[in-house]
C-alpha cells in the first residue's frame, strides 16, 4: 500500500515538474518576442526622430541661402 502511495506522489510531482518547466519555457520564448518586438518599436521611433529632424534642417539651409543671395543682388 505505501509502495503505490509514494509511486503516485511521484507520478504528481513528476507531472507538476514537467509542467512547470513547459510553462517557463513558453515565458521564455514569449519574453523573446517582446524584446525583439520592443528593439523594433525603438529603432522605429529613432527613425521617426531622425526623420522629423533632418527636414527642418534642410529647410533652414535652404532660407539662408536664399538670404546670402538677396543681399548680394
Amino acid at each position: 500500500m505505501n509502495d503505490k502511495i509514494i509511486t503516485a506522489l511521484l507520478a504528481c510531482l513528476l507531472a507538476l515538474g514537467g509542467w512547470t518547466l513547459s510553462r517557463t519555457f513558453s515565458l521564455s520564448q514569449d519574453m523573446v518576442l517582446v524584446k525583439e518586438k520592443v528593439t523594433r518599436i525603438e529603432k522605429d521611433m529613432e527613425e521617426a526622430v531622425w526623420n522629423s529632424l533632418q527636414p527642418s534642417e534642410k529647410k533652414n539651409k535652404k532660407k539662408r541661402k536664399k538670404k546670402k543671395k538677396k543681399k548680394q543682388g
